[in-house]
Parts: structure tokens; sequence; C-alpha cells
């Protein structure tokens, strides 16, 4: 397994600092259920907010979209709620019901409103999947390349949030798996709801400060 899961130390710490940053941040619309914002970028390591709630997430990628994999070695913290980590190892199979397409990933797209082009990878893959619960106060670590996704709780009322560390980032093509039955759907360029978006920062904002 890639999954390295442990009890953060430093939690009380994190929560407080990203408590008194999170409403100065900027942030964008993931499609598969989390806004994203940059306290550290451009610098090693870079370092993200994530907010989790079903409300964000976008229509079909549940099906087929949200198993992704890294351009970087992702250490993730939980400062709020509990989050789903999925880890899928998937293995070539000519009778496989997953295949694979790499992205343009987020930064290199985003001068085109996140529309950058796609390609279709050879290849049919069977998977194996282990899932985790990570609950509040302990952290995940999991490295570039390998596959996973973030199944989001029933609840629309439920919220997480994540501290995520991204180190030793490559300048190279994201990738997701996805049912060959279906057409993938692309986490972003769609227009996010602004007052949903506000709704949920300040609810997660009121969280971190309990």
């Amino acid at each position: 397994m890639n999954t390295d899961i442990l009890t953060n130390p430093a939690f009380q710490a994190l929560r407080a600092l990203v408590s008194r940053v999170i409403d100065k941040v900027e942030f964008r619309h993931h499609g598969i259920g989390v806004l994203q914002g940059y306290v550290r970028e451009n610098f090693e390591p870079e370092v993200r907010i994530h907010i989790w709630s079903r409300r964000l997430l976008k229509p079909g990628m549940e099906v087929s979209g949200d198993i992704h994999d890294h351009r970087f070695d992702m250490v993730s913290h939980v400062l709020s709620g509990s989050v789903w980590h999925e880890e899928i190892n998937e293995f070539e199979d000519p009778n496989g019901d997953h295949v694979m397409m790499a992205l343009t990933h987020a930064r290199a797209a985003a001068g085109t409103d996140y529309h950058g082009p796609t390609t279709p990878l050879a290849g049919r893959f069977s998977v194996r999947r282990t899932i985790y619960k990570i609950p509040e106060g302990c952290s995940y670590r999991f490295p570039a390349g390998k596959f996973h996704h973030s199944p989001l709780q029933e609840s629309l009322d439920e919220i997480a949030v994540t501290c995520v560390e991204k180190h030793r980032q490559r300048d190279v093509q994201a990738r997701i798996l996805y049912p060959a039955a279906h057409d993938p759907v692309m986490a972003f360029g769609h227009k996010p709801d602004p007052e949903l978006v506000r709704e949920i920062v300040s609810t997660a904002a009121a969280r971190l400060a309990e």
C-alpha cells in the first residue's frame, strides 16, 4: 500500500494558523468537491488549504472523473472533520473496465479557463481499492503518480478542512482513471457559485475557530 497515516503532533498549532489566514485566501472550485486555496505558492513545498463538501461536487464526478494522481508527493493534515481516502491500484488487463487520460494540469491550463488539451492513454486496466477514514488530528502521506480519490460524506452539511503540502512537484501531466463505459467529467471548466463558495468558506472558518 502507498498510504501512510500518522498522528499530527502539531495539529492544534496548524489548525490555529489556518484559522487565522483562511478568510484571506483566494479559493478555486475543483469539481471533485473541494475548494483549493494557496497559502504558499511557487516555493518548495507549496501549501494549500482544502475545504471539502458534497455541495461542491460536480454532477457525474463520482461516477467518472474523481480518481486522479498528483504531480507531487502529498502530505495532507486533517484540521476539521474527517476525510475518506481511497487508494486505487491499477494493473494492466486487456479485459479491464477502466481507461486513463492525461490532462493539462490546472496551473498550465489557467490561462485557457482550465480548458487545456487532454490525451487518451493506451491500455485497459482493472483496479484494486483500499479505503481509509482519516480523522481530525491525523495526517497522511501519498506519493506522486499513484491514483486515489476522496469519497465525500453523504450529508450535505458535512464539511472537512485539510492543509496540503506539495513536495517535489514535477512539470508533467496529471492523469485520471475512469470507467471505460462513461465519458470522463472534467473537474474544471465550470463557473463556481460565488455565494456557495462564500458560505462554505465562512462555515469552515467557524469550525476551525471552535
